[in-house]
């Protein structure tokens, strides 16, 4: 059978099952009395080697085997499960995303099982060993497994010896001993090493015989403080145990597999999303990627070309044009809130690498981390959420290392050892905003200020200065790190920097807050879909441009304003601060100062600035493009759009242009304007 149509589906699949038995490990290392949990750990093992298996993968399959005799045991055990087998468990599931991984990039498993496998033999055995110590007083208990003469069984004696007995180990050691004349002892509990150490009332010996049942009852009631004796068949025993359990095993298996019976058609999934699952089902169907994008494409050409319709017919007087003209506006507006409906999926699917991450490195970094998860089920744009994985990542593992403290510190502090780290995420307007909160030891200035200083960043009478703020646009800075020593963790000085230029590439911004002593929080407001903007067309030196609205303040006449000029530059001085005045001609490389009427306030990170721009044209609904590199490197735009009249209009990145007036700056004024928090204008030395 030709499997490869089916890949993309097994690879999404397979990524979703691997996901979610992560998820579900963690959640049982929590919670070990979940029983739903250890169902569903079984149900999703049990799927993906059968998915393993039908596409032709033997070694994934083989090691899923395996995990799934280890998931067997997790529904009969009693207690927590060792710290050695989650980190065993949870390896098998970094090697099976490795070997996936392989399978989509270079199309084979790129997987040895054998040491894994091992691993997990070790644990079946222990646990086969536990259980029977458990329910046989406590002592190990060796292989029962023999060669077997002509005649020769293996017989079971259970033995009890009386409440007052003075030296149960001395009894012991007798009854093995006058056992041993029948023939050979092929396991007992107490064990024959360690029989000088027993103090029960229960002895189990096997013995490999070919004597009647009664001489062995004989020999062993003679022995003085014996109460009872009993023989069985050992190996009719074990037999009846493998039969019990298989088809106990069997049973839920075939009750598993009759819920899975309809996921696990090809082609279709069943999820329930509603708050009543009674009431009705949703039925899904995966779609490739590049059709939705080709769609959403398809949907912005209509946009283009309905407002050029609108602009056509808006000056003719035909009798039911402007009545059918705002139907098919309404029916095409419907239809694009559809369309960008079917490429939100919610941030749920970042976050539940957040559990085993937490687990992880709280463990590497011996710290109690309770996790908590807020508005998973918010949506965004699916290429958001592609690309919001590794910004997450960089935020949360500096929450771990640099801001929540060890239990020892915490409590030296006055805190529960118990750190607490929340990701939340949230619907604002037409934006998603996420933050990742601890409630750590926050930001210090003064040591930030320190090794800037050693760094080279700053000198000493700036750092004298370097408030929360200017500490916090220090960590945002290349290379910048506040570890003394380099770990696999943090202390390259890779992490904010990376943080922030990522978010301005999703068309969002990024912006921290810290209190010393109390806890950090770090913020992030992205856009709810890079397809379609929302935004302000204007006119500059004759091109258009488009300025997002949700990083417009307000809008100006130039005319009406004050505009003076402090340490070479132009500042526009508002009632509630002064800003720095942007040439828009200048900023994009058209004519400057020609006819520039309106300003523009726009906020840039945590900052604002002033735009000054020849004509505000009106809101658009635009469908956005990548820009060639040739002419998008270097300049502060994102993106165009195509315009109703045929015309491009680019779209302004708003945190380049606030590097582009820093840029401008002739000196430290400047830079101090920028950094201090907006002031009276009567407070800024300005210059006539």
């Amino acid at each position: 059978m030709d499997t490869s149509d089916y890949m993309p589906m097994f690879l999404a699949e397979t990524g979703e099952h691997l996901q979610e038995l992560n998820l579900a490990v963690v959640r049982l290392e929590e919670n070990p009395e979940d029983p739903s949990t250890v169902d569903e750990i079984f149900r999703i093992a049990h799927s993906l080697k059968g998915m393993s298996a039908t596409m032709g993968f033997a070694r994934i399959a083989e090691l899923t085997h395996e995990m799934e005799n280890v998931f067997e045991l997790l529904r009969q055990r009693s207690g927590a499960l060792t710290r050695e087998a989650i980190d065993t468990v949870l390896a098998c599931l970094d090697a099976l995303q490795g070997a996936v991984d392989a399978i989509e990039t270079e199309g084979e498993e790129q997987l040895d099982p054998s040491l894994l496998i091992d691993r997990l033999h070790q644990l079946v055995r222990e646990r086969t060993n536990e259980q029977l110590v458990a329910s046989l007083g406590g002592v190990d208990l060796p292989d029962l497994r023999s060669d077997k003469g002509a005649g020769e069984r293996v017989l079971h004696l259970s033995i009890e010896l009386t409440d007052d007995v003075l030296m149960p180990a001395v009894r012991a050691h007798m009854l093995l001993a006058a056992l041993g004349e029948h023939g050979e002892i092929v396991g007992s509990v107490p064990a024959q090493s360690g029989v000088e150490l027993f103090q029960g009332r229960q002895v189990h010996v096997w013995v490999l015989s070919q004597h009647e049942d009664e001489v062995l009852m004989a020999t062993a009631s003679g022995i003085s403080d014996v109460r009872s004796v009993a023989v069985a068949d050992a190996e009719r025993e074990d037999a009846e145990r493998a039969t019990a359990g298989a088809q106990a095993a069997d049973a839920r298996i075939s009750e598993t597999d009759a819920r899975l019976a309809v996921s696990a058609t090809v082609g279709s999934r069943v999820r329930v999303r509603e708050e009543n699952p009674s009431s009705k089902a949703a039925r899904t169907v995966r779609v490739d990627a590049e059709r939705l994008d080709a769609l959403m494409h398809s949907m912005g050409e209509l946009v283009i070309h309905r407002t050029a319709v609108e602009a056509l017919t808006s000056s003719l007087d035909v009798p039911g044009l402007q009545q059918a003209m705002q139907e098919l506006t309404r029916s095409s507006q419907s239809l694009q809130a559809m369309v960008m409906q079917v490429r939100m999926i919610p941030v749920e699917v970042v976050f539940l690498r957040f559990p085993r991450l937490v687990r992880d490195l709280s463990n590497k970094l011996g710290k109690q981390v309770e996790l908590k998860l807020v508005g998973s089920d918010t949506e965004l744009d699916r290429t958001v959420v592609d690309a919001l994985g590794d910004p997450l990542v960089h935020l949360v593992r500096n929450a771990l290392d640099h801001g929540l403290e060890s239990p020892q510190q915490r409590t030296a502090a006055g805190k529960p050892p118990t750190g607490t780290l929340e990701i939340a995420a949230r619907h604002a307007g037409g934006s998603v905003i996420i933050e990742v909160r601890d409630d750590g030891h926050g930001v210090d200035p003064a040591l930030v200020a320190r090794k800037a200083v050693e760094r080279g960043l700053i000198d000493e009478t700036a750092a004298a200065d370097v408030d929360m703020r200017a500490a916090i646009e220090l960590l945002f800075g290349a290379g910048f790190s506040t570890v003394e020593t380099t770990s696999d963790i943090s202390g390259r000085g890779v992490g904010m920097d990376a943080v922030r230029a990522k978010i301005r590439e999703l068309g969002g911004e990024v912006v921290m807050e810290s209190t010393l002593g109390e806890g950090t929080l770090a913020q992030i407001r992205l856009p709810l879909t890079l397809a379609i903007v929302s935004a302000l067309q204007v006119d500059i030196a004759g091109a258009a441009f488009a300025i997002p609205l949700d990083r417009i303040e307000r809008t100006l006449r130039l005319s009406e304003q004050t505009v003076r000029s402090a340490a070479g530059r132009a500042m526009l001085v508002l009632e509630d601060g002064v800003l720095p005045l942007l040439d828009g001609g200048i900023a994009f490389g058209e004519a400057g100062d020609e006819g520039h009427d309106f300003v523009v306030i726009v906020r840039a990170h945590d900052r604002r600035l002033a735009l000054t721009v020849n004509d505000l044209v009106g809101q658009r609904e635009l469908v956005t493009r990548p820009l060639p590199a040739v002419v998008s490197d270097g300049e502060p735009v994102s993106g165009g759009a195509a315009l109703a009249d045929g015309r491009i209009a680019l779209i302004v990145d708003c945190d380049a242009l606030l590097a582009v007036s820093q840029s401008a700056s002739t000196g430290p004024n400047i830079q101090a304007l920028l950094i201090a928090p907006h002031s009276h204008p009567r407070a800024a030395p300005l210059a006539a």
